[in-house]
């Protein structure tokens, strides 16, 4: 028995005649719509998940930038504020001040002399002052503790003798801790000033506590980001006498 074949068009036919099908034969709109769909919802699926990786990976590093940065200025105002020096300010004989401590706290700024220089120089001692500097940040003055205007307004300083050490920071306050009258070192009882008059105290605080807001930028869509550190800090003329509680 002799078979057809018909051509492939007439495969679809209702013809009882057996028909072969044509192996050039190629997709048609439908299957290649849904192929490209499929294919688009996968390449969309690892876009999104590498990009999302990339983001994390990136605010990974910010975060450790930060929190690096963050530290550095803790540790830097820290290592100061421990170095505090009990150097006496001798009135003239004109002056109606009596001898009295270099030693200025503010609630936002503090003035005092430190044994250990930000420009280095072993058995030199510098007057530093802090504070938050408008637009400009965290900054900083050092001078020579030997000058006479070591207790000059902060608003009448040029501006040259800054040194910003962080842009990011948009808030400084301080405390300091003084030991309540009758109670013997040792003990840790005591209060929080805001400010402190070295001359009016006669002596300096035993502890500063100092509270720092970092404002991060935000980037895209976040928003800006503040960050709060705070930090208790004894001096180290009073480390061994006393124990501070927060």
């Amino acid at each position: 028995m002799n078979i057809k074949l018909l051509p492939h068009a007439d495969c679809f036919s209702l013809s009882p005649v057996p028909c072969q099908l044509s192996p050039e034969r190629g997709f048609t709109l439908l299957e290649l719509l849904l192929s490209i769909t499929v294919l688009s919802l996968v390449l969309g699926v690892i876009y999104g998940t590498l990009n999302m990786g990339s983001r994390a990976w990136e605010k990974g590093e910010r975060d450790i930038d930060k929190i690096q940065r963050m530290r550095v200025i803790m540790n830097l105002l820290s290592r100061e504020i421990k170095s505090t020096f009990p150097y006496e300010v001798t009135p003239s004989e004109l002056d109606t001040h009596k001898k009295f401590y270099a030693f200025d706290g503010k609630r936002d700024s503090l003035s005092f002399v430190s044994a250990v220089p930000l420009k280095g120089g072993r058995g030199k001692l510098s007057w530093l002052s802090f504070w938050v500097e408008d637009d400009e940040g965290l900054v900083v003055v050092e001078r020579d503790a030997l000058r006479t205007d070591i207790f000059k307004e902060r608003d009448s300083i040029d501006k040259d003798e800054m040194v910003v050490l962080d842009a990011h920071v948009s808030r400084i306050q301080f405390e300091y801790y003084e030991l309540k009258s009758g109670k013997e070192e040792g003990e840790g009882e005591g209060e929080w000033k805001e400010h402190w008059d070295a001359e009016k105290e006669g002596t300096l605080p035993h502890a500063v506590r100092m509270e720092l807001t970092f404002k991060e930028e935000g980037t895209g869509e976040e928003d800006e980001e503040e960050f709060y550190r705070e930090l208790i800090v004894p001096l180290m003329i009073h480390s061994e006498k006393i124990r501070v509680w927060s």
